[in-house]
C-alpha cells in the first residue's frame, strides 16, 4: 500500500526541481529560437487576433503574414495564458509554470501507462526517470511544443491501450481528444491511426465497433479541422490540410548522411532561393525549398541508391536517437555528460522492451504497439533533418521500456523462486 504513494513523491520531486530551475535561471532559460517565435506569435494573436509566425532569423514581413508554417496549438496555448496574466514578465513566468504543470501531467501519464500494463513498479520507474531527466527538466521550462506534444502522446497511447482492453466509449473520446491535441502541436502525428489500427487488429478489436468509431472519428476531425482549412484557403487559395512548413527541414535533410549531391552547399541553396523569391510570402519560399528537396532526393537516388538507403534507413535514425536536446547548460551539468549518457538511456529502453516481449507473461501486444509507435516517429523524422530535439517527446517511452524490462526480470526470478519452493 505504501508503494502507491511513491508517484506523488516523484511528482513533488519533479515539481520542486523544475520550479527551482525556473527560479534560478528565470527568463534567461531560452534557446532564442522557436520559443521566441512561438511567444511573439502568441502575443500577436492576443493583440491582433491573427496567427502569424516569424522565427528569429526570418524576414520581417513574416511577422504580419498569416502563417501555415506551424500548427496553431502552441500559440493558442500561450495566448490563453497571456490573456489572463498579460504579455509582460508575469505572463512569461506564468506560461513557463503552465508548461511545467503540463510536463508533470506527462510524468503521471507514463506512470498510468506502465501501471496499467505491467504493474506499479514499471510505471514508477518510467515516471522517476522522466522526472529526473535533465533534458526534460530544462525543456519543461521552455515555451516550446515538446512538452505539450509529449504529454498529448503519452495520454494518446494510454487511452489507446485502455480502449483496446476495455472498449469503453469514454476511452475512445479521450483518445480522440489527445490525438487532436497532439495534432494541434505537431502534424507529424497525423498518421498515428495507422499504427493504432495494427494494434487493434492484434487485440482482435470488434470490427463492427471499429467501423462505427472510425465514422465518428471522421466526423469529429472534419468539425475540428474545417475552420483551419477554410482559414488556410482564404489566405493562400489552396487546400492545406495541416501545415506547409516542411520545405525547410526537408531540404536540410538532403544534406545529411553520406553520398548526397553536393554541387551546391546548403547555405548556397537557401541563399539562392531567398534571393529568387525575395519579398514573396513564406508559403512560396517553403514550396520552393520543398521542390528543390524533391529534386535532390531524386538525383541522389539515381546517382547512388546504396548511400540513399543507408542514409535514410540507418544513419539518420541512428543520429536521431543518439543525440540529446540539452542546449542550455544548468547547475554545472555539462552538455558532454548528457550527450554521453543519452545512448545508454536509449539502449536501456530498447533492451527493456525486448526483455518485456520475451520474458513477460503479459503486455506483449503492447510492447509491439509501442515499438511500432516509436518506429513510426523514427521513420517520419528521418525523412527530414534529424537531431536530438526530435526524440524528446518520445524518450518517456524509452524510460518506460526500462521499467517494463525490469518488471519482466522481476517476474522471471520471483516466479522461479516460487517454483523452487513448491518443489521443496
Amino acid at each position: 500500500m505504501r508503494k502507491s504513494y511513491l508517484i506523488w513523491v516523484i511528482l513533488a520531486l519533479a515539481l520542486a526541481i523544475r520550479l527551482y530551475t525556473l527560479d534560478t535561471y528565470g527568463l534567461k532559460l531560452t534557446i532564442n529560437s522557436d520559443d521566441q517565435g512561438y511567444t511573439h506569435s502568441a502575443i500577436r494573436l492576443v493583440e491582433t487576433g491573427q496567427l502569424t509566425y516569424r522565427g528569429p532569423r526570418e524576414p520581417a514581413h513574416f511577422e504580419t503574414e498569416p502563417t501555415v508554417k506551424i500548427m496553431p496549438g502552441q500559440p493558442f496555448l500561450l495566448a490563453g495564458v497571456f490573456l489572463v496574466f498579460g504579455t509582460g514578465t508575469v505572463g512569461l513566468y506564468a506560461a513557463k509554470v503552465v508548461m511545467i504543470l503540463i510536463g508533470l501531467a506527462g510524468i503521471y501519464g507514463i506512470y498510468l501507462l506502465g501501471r496499467y500494463i505491467w504493474g506499479e513498479g514499471a510505471g514508477l520507474i518510467g515516471a522517476f526517470l522522466l522526472a529526473i531527466s535533465i533534458q526534460h527538466i530544462v525543456t519543461d521550462t521552455l515555451l516550446l511544443t515538446e512538452t505539450p506534444f509529449m504529454t498529448s502522446l503519452i495520454y494518446m497511447v494510454y487511452f489507446s491501450v485502455r480502449l483496446a482492453h476495455e472498449r469503453k466509449a469514454w476511452h475512445f473520446y479521450a483518445l480522440m481528444f489527445f490525438y487532436i491535441a497532439a495534432l494541434m502541436f505537431r502534424a507529424t502525428v497525423a498518421l498515428y491511426p495507422v499504427v493504432l489500427l495494427v494494434y487493434l487488429l492484434l487485440k482482435k478489436y470488434p470490427f463492427a465497433l471499429m467501423k462505427k468509431q472510425v465514422g465518428i472519428a471522421a466526423i469529429i476531425m472534419l468539425i475540428v479541422l474545417m475552420p483551419w482549412w477554410v482559414r488556410n484557403y482564404i489566405h493562400y487559395h489552396k487546400f492545406i490540410p495541416l501545415t506547409a512548413g516542411e520545405g525547410h527541414p526537408l531540404l536540410m535533410g538532403t544534406y545529411q548522411g553520406e553520398g548526397y549531391p553536393n554541387k551546391e552547399t546548403l547555405e548556397q541553396a537557401f541563399a539562392r532561393i531567398n534571393k529568387q523569391y525575395q519579398g514573396k510570402e513564406l508559403f512560396v519560399i517553403i514550396e520552393a525549398q520543398k521542390d528543390l528537396a524533391k529534386e535532390r532526393m531524386a538525383a541522389w537516388w539515381k546517382a547512388d541508391q546504396e548511400s540513399f538507403i543507408r542514409s535514410y534507413g540507418w544513419l539518420k535514425p541512428k543520429l536521431l536517437w543518439k543525440d540529446d536536446f540539452y542546449w542550455i547548460q544548468v547547475f554545472d551539468i555539462k552538455r558532454t555528460t548528457v550527450k554521453m549518457i543519452q545512448p545508454y538511456l536509449v539502449w536501456a529502453g530498447m533492451i527493456g522492451w525486448l526483455l518485456a516481449l520475451i520474458l513477460s507473461s503479459k503486455g506483449r501486444a503492447e510492447v509491439l504497439f509501442i515499438a511500432l509507435f516509436l518506429l513510426y516517429f523514427t521513420a517520419i523524422y528521418s525523412v527530414y533533418f534529424v537531431f536530438g530535439r526530435y526524440n524528446t517527446s518520445e524518450m518517456p517511452f524509452m524510460f518506460l521500456g526500462a521499467g517494463a524490462g525490469l518488471f519482466a526480470l522481476f517476474q522471471l526470478f520471483s516466479g522461479g523462486t516460487q517454483q523452487r519452493r513448491v518443489r521443496h
